[in-house]
């Protein structure tokens, strides 16, 4: 498995310089995180995007490795940066993709006004000794992943790009629905709706340490 926090639509694009943040910080303004959810029946495949509201990462780190946290009530549904990313065909009209949203922000799925923020506890950092198909180094990341208030252990491996004065972490995890207390959303009678499994993809830019 492999995480992806995702940098904004122009994620080659090095990040907007922020005196604020100190290296080992993510930079919220330039990640994002995409979730490809997919159809059951007679429903559609959707592309849903989503802020981080901050973290830290620390690579190499036996213990106590970061956090990432992730913003759940920015998430937007359809949006056409967000498909095209994912690799979803087609377009969704604007509101299409605010009826979308308001469903999967409310109280039936996510229910942010519970639930407001998912966490990323990281445990451990390890560099593998294998390499991503841009020749860029995986890290094996260890820890718990909180979401919809129910917590279970994640494990992923993630690509680490070097950058001028930032590092881009990017990778991808599956994510069952089910298994963290939200029921997969359908209507219809089941005639449409979407499937427990998603895929959450991310590309994370963090500020780097000097000779990073």
């Amino acid at each position: 498995m492999c995480l992806s926090v995702i940098a904004s639509g122009s994620a080659g694009a090095a990040p907007a310089s922020s005196p604020a943040l100190a290296p080992g910080d993510v930079h919220p303004g330039n990640s994002r995180v995409y979730i490809r959810v997919e159809k059951t029946g007679f429903g559609h495949v959707h592309g849903v995007v989503g802020l981080l509201s901050g973290g830290r990462i620390a690579l190499d780190a036996e213990k106590d490795a970061g956090q990432i946290q992730f913003e759940m009530g920015s998430f937007l549904a359809d949006v056409p940066y967000a498909r095209k990313y994912l690799g979803v065909e087609g377009e969704t009209d604007a509101d299409t993709q605010r009826e979308v949203t308001a469903n999967m922000l409310g109280p039936e799925v996510l229910d942010v006004k519970r639930f407001p923020t998912a966490v990323f506890d990281v445990a451990s950092t390890r560099k593998t000794n294998q390499a991503s198909r841009q020749g860029h180094p995986l890290y094996e990341f260890i820890g718990e992943f909180t979401l919809h208030g129910v917590k279970r252990p994640l494990r992923f491996l993630a690509e680490v790009e070097p950058g001028n004065g930032f590092l881009r972490i990017r990778g991808q995890f599956p994510l069952r629905q089910s298994e963290f207390g939200i029921k997969p959303l359908r209507k219809a009678l089941g005639a449409v709706g979407v499937a427990d499994d998603m895929m959450v993809h991310g590309d994370i830019i963090v500020v780097s340490a000097p000779g990073q």
